[in-house]
């Protein structure tokens, strides 16, 4: 029985947060977020530490930048796009003056300017045929491309090519130029996201938050100076221009969907993937317009005669169409196509039968017809007006990367950028956010060899075994001091 001397307990409510309580988890997140960056960049800069020491210390940095961009997601609907910005950019400032991470990509396009600079054909030469293997520059190229040729567009050979005339065989100042360009592109992101978010319908602080500060942004386009910086910002840019151009009248309409094209025509000189987003629009246009066959072929038209001209004009010719499969002679362990042939691989060495190359190429095989199905299931709901344009450019990329030869983590933004400003529900927002935490922590920001990779992987895991249930101690809100009494 309760006790008439005492007034019956208030029923306890939960807490509601206080009127300064997001800006106070804004806050948190906002330098936690940095100071992981930093430590990043800190234990990564060539500091005389044990291997193990290295990785561990990335881990678990770069789960803390993961850690603190959730905490940020929790408030980021009520935080103006402009100060989500200036935590991108805060959080990417020690990572500007890193070392290149996760990948040594940047090397290779290094090398590739060097041989477009000395006037040589970087589609048929690898680094070690056209440098030599005394060059600076093709010692520090991964043993995996040593004999490949570019893979990529004419305009970013032009581009290589003039960060070889301007560096050349000077590391430091390439890796600077190469930065400054991914810089470029992030920036072109920044502008693009939150327009095509309120075209969408979507907030544009919530795409800012899940594309712009995604902790695979800040990996693999900051620190691993990727081109897919640039492909993605010239893109991005470009589609916002085509889509705001289609609901102008002419001829403004006309001038903004020739710019946006024309960009996204550069994207995809940078790297051919992005021509998939010129599809897309080309088929929402061709939808919109009387004469459909017309809108299609003005646009595949245009994409061609201005790719022609790069062609022509820097005087790379054509050979990038055949030097386009070049990457997928190593293949991929996360691309789904080659996990297939792996395993089949691995159940006939059991058996005694070498079956892996046949596996992953029969797998292959399926993954593009499949692949090929899928994109024209997208293409087909935008042109009936099932799926909207970005959201059908972003299920597009999606198809490419879950069915191609090649995957990367860092492939993966094709398809997180335009879902980000696409996606409407709060379960999409968290598979998108599920996605590219895990992918953040797949892949070590510097390799040690095998055994401080699974020691550094360890000892990272065993630190956030142990921070986990402390941190929920420490967190725990304290019993009330007038608690109910048992009845």
């Amino acid at each position: 029985m309760t006790s008439t001397l005492i007034a019956p307990p208030v029923p306890v409510r939960a807490a509601r947060p206080a009127a300064h309580a997001p800006a106070g988890r804004f806050g948190l997140a906002r330098w936690g977020g940095f100071a992981a960056a930093a430590v990043l960049a800190a234990v990564t800069s060539g500091v005389p530490l044990p291997g193990l020491a290295v990785t561990a210390g990335g881990l678990l940095a770069m789960a803390g930048v993961a850690a603190a961009w959730l905490a940020l997601g929790a408030v980021a609907a009520t935080v103006p796009v402009r100060r989500l910005v200036a935590v991108a950019a805060l959080w990417a400032s020690p990572l500007l003056i890193s070392r290149p991470l996760f990948s040594g990509d940047v090397w290779s396009y290094l090398a590739q300017g060097l041989i477009v600079a000395r006037g040589q054909d970087p589609y048929t030469l690898g680094p070690a045929q056209a440098l030599g293997a005394d060059s600076a520059v093709t010692r520090h190229v991964s043993p995996y491309w040593m004999d490949t040729p570019a893979p990529y567009g004419p305009g970013w050979e032009a581009l290589s090519g003039l960060v070889g005339r301007l560096t050349g065989e000077h590391l430091a100042a390439g890796v600077l130029l190469y930065r400054l360009v991914a810089v470029a592109g992030v920036l072109m992101i920044a502008w693009a996201l939150p327009r095509l978010a309120r075209r969408a319908g979507v907030p544009a602080s919530r795409a800012v938050w899940l594309g712009l500060l995604n902790p695979l942004v800040l990996w693999h386009l900051v620190t691993g100076v990727h081109n897919d910086a640039l492909m993605l910002g010239l893109l991005l840019a470009g589609v916002e221009l085509v889509l705001a151009g289609a609901g102008l009248g002419a001829p403004a309409a006309a001038a903004r969907v020739v710019a946006g094209f024309g960009l996204i025509t550069l994207a995809a000189n940078v790297k051919v993937v992005a021509a998939g987003a010129g599809c897309v629009l080309a088929v929402h246009l061709a939808r919109r317009h009387r004469r459909p066959a017309l809108t299609l072929l003005l646009a595949a038209g245009g994409g061609a005669a201005l790719t022609v001209a790069i062609c022509l004009g820097t005087g790379l010719g054509f050979g990038w169409i055949e030097a386009l499969g070049s990457s997928s002679g190593v293949h991929s362990w996360l691309a789904p196509t080659n996990q297939v042939g792996f395993l089949i691989g691995g159940a006939g060495s059991l058996a005694g039968a070498d079956l892996t190359a046949g596996a992953i190429h029969a797998a292959r095989t399926a993954g593009a017809v499949a692949g090929a199905a899928g994109a024209g299931w997208v293409l087909w709901r935008v042109y009936r007006g099932r799926t909207d344009p970005l959201r059908g450019i972003g299920l597009l990329f999606a198809v490419m990367v879950v069915c191609g030869p090649v995957l990367h983590p860092w492939y993966v933004l094709w398809a997180i950028l335009p879902l980000a400003a696409s996606a409407r529900s709060v379960r999409e927002v968290r598979r998108l956010a599920g996605v590219s935490v895990v992918l953040a922590v797949a892949l070590p920001p510097a390799g040690h060899g095998v055994a401080a990779l699974a020691g550094g992987y360890a000892l990272a895991a065993l630190v956030v075994a142990a921070a986990v249930p402390a941190y929920r101690l420490l967190s725990a809100r304290p019993a009330p001091l007038l608690a109910p009494l048992p009845a």
